[in-house]
């Protein structure tokens, strides 16, 4: 199989299994914010001004947006998964959360120009293929305003595990190129959509986790990536899981 056309498989993959699992979101998982994440969210809305308009880019079901409609902004969730920006819709009804609202849309597919104040990506970059992310984050930029900011998480690199999965994956005879986790993918994911939702989480937590495509850049890339599309580091941390970065539009 060619690349491009892998590509977009394991991508229809990504989007089935997460509207598969969505009835479990709001029982199983997206009970607590993990502390970084919350320290840096709060370190972004310090950058921002008061009631500004923010972009929740692949929001799923909405983790954040409780978070950020309390603080008095105006959120617009985007994700290409059905199933989760339903559970989105009845988590937060627009009685109760007036300023929030949610469309179906891939990050790949965004085009918006300067609307928002600020964009949190959280725990969705690792789902992207290299090829995208220099798109993506052009897209982050282009629909901020200046001088506006971003907040992304970035799954990081894990050497060993990252040269296994390389190996394990060519010998398939899968296009991959280095980063990607994708040798039990197909595996993976058919076990999962034979599951109830509400039964997920009895799948041991990695094997959940490489139900969908994952790719590990090198910090370094990321650094290249952000300043081509003109998003400078303002700040950044690393956990046992995630680079966190809080970025400013710069151009």
């Amino acid at each position: 199989m060619e690349r491009a056309e892998w590509l977009k498989k394991v991508r229809a993959q990504a989007e089935k299994v997460y509207d598969h699992g969505a009835p479990a979101y709001w029982a199983i998982w997206g009970l607590s914010i993990e502390e970084t994440h919350r320290q840096f969210i709060e370190k972004f809305l310090g950058q921002l001004g008061a009631k500004s308009y923010i972009l929740d880019a692949a929001c799923g079901a909405g983790l954040y947006d409780g978070m950020l409609h309390e603080a008095g902004h105006t959120v617009l969730g985007i994700d290409q998964s059905a199933g989760v920006l339903a559970r989105a819709r009845a988590h937060y009804p627009q009685e109760t959360y007036p300023r929030l609202r949610y469309a179906k849309s891939g990050m790949q597919e965004m085009n918006f120009q300067g609307e928002f104040d600020g964009i949190i990506c959280m725990d969705a970059m690792e789902h992207i293929c290299p090829e995208d992310w220099p798109v993506i984050l052009e897209r982050f930029q282009k629909a901020l305003k200046p001088g506006g900011m971003l907040y992304m998480t970035v799954d990081i690199e894990k050497p060993v595990e990252d040269r296994q999965a390389y190996e394990q994956a060519k010998a398939m005879g899968l296009p991959v190129v280095y980063g990607e986790i994708v040798y039990e993918l197909d595996e993976a994911y058919e076990q999962a959509m034979a599951l109830d939702p509400m039964d997920l989480n009895s799948l041991d937590p990695e094997r959940l986790d490489h139900t969908v495509y994952h790719y590990h850049p090198s910090l370094e890339q990321v650094q290249i990536w952000t300043e081509q599309a003109g998003l400078a580091i303002e700040q950044r941390a690393c956990t046992d899981w995630y680079e966190h970065y809080l970025l400013r539009k710069v151009k």
